[in-house]
């Protein structure tokens, strides 16, 4: 494996992407780090690494489909916006609303046992629900608009702060694993309890993929003029 940044190897291996998670490797806004960088930063040894990581590609590579298309890399601004309203902008107001719900019941359910957990899961769970949504209607009526034009300096620093609310986005769902002990429910909890960090789990790696395709792909291509 060559010593690339962590975007040109999502592209070329989407399915990497889990692995990553797991490995706790920021591929979204650390796209352009890269890769032997980023490996030694989590402290681990580099030629191990990448052993490990060409068996899961090759094991996954032949069972699923990849979570990013290569056809999103020959799409159009419009078409990539249209996109990720369709997908994740919809996916993701859904599992917030789907494991809000569920994060109360639990906290209510299991108060007695794991308050201290569930109360810090809670907060911060409402403070990357308040960061995304208002993200997702800043872009929506104001950003993505002024994406369908020729780049312009307020256009470019809007693009900047979009960026600046992935990493906010990203420091939040650190806590969020650190909290959940990496979406592990305890030993005396419900089928609710690992339900709903099944789908903590799931909301965070489909932001993951969202925020790498915004960073690396819909916003590179904006800069670049190519519409």
């Amino acid at each position: 494996m060559n010593n690339i940044t962590l975007a040109e190897l999502v592209r070329h291996h989407p399915l990497v992407t889990t692995f990553l998670n797991e490995k706790h490797i920021d591929y979204c806004c650390g796209g352009n780090d890269n890769l032997y960088q980023a490996i030694e930063s989590q402290s681990y040894e580099i030629k191990s690494f990448l052993a490990e990581m060409d068996l899961y590609l090759k094991t996954q590579e032949a069972k699923f489909q990849s979570p990013i298309d290569d056809a999103l890399f020959k799409m159009n601004v419009a078409d990539l916006i249209t996109h990720l309203k369709a997908t994740h902008h919809k996916d993701e107001r859904l599992l917030f609303l789907i494991i809000d719900e569920k994060l109360t019941t639990i906290l209510s359910a299991h108060y007695n046992h794991h308050k201290e957990e569930l109360i810090e899961v809670f907060k911060l769970f409402n403070d990357l629900r308040k960061e995304l949504l208002v993200h997702f209607v800043q872009e929506e009526k104001e950003v993505f608009p002024m994406m369908g034009e020729t780049p312009t300096k307020l256009s470019l620093a809007k693009l900047e702060e979009l960026e600046k609310d992935h990493q906010a986005a990203g420091d939040i769902i650190k806590e969020i694993v650190r909290a959940t002990h990496n979406f592990t429910a305890p030993k005396d909890g419900c089928l609710t309890y690992k339900s709903t960090y099944a789908l903590l789990k799931q909301l965070v790696e489909d932001i993951f993929i969202h925020v790498y395709k915004e960073n690396n792909i819909l916003f590179v291509r904006y800069k670049q003029g190519v519409n």
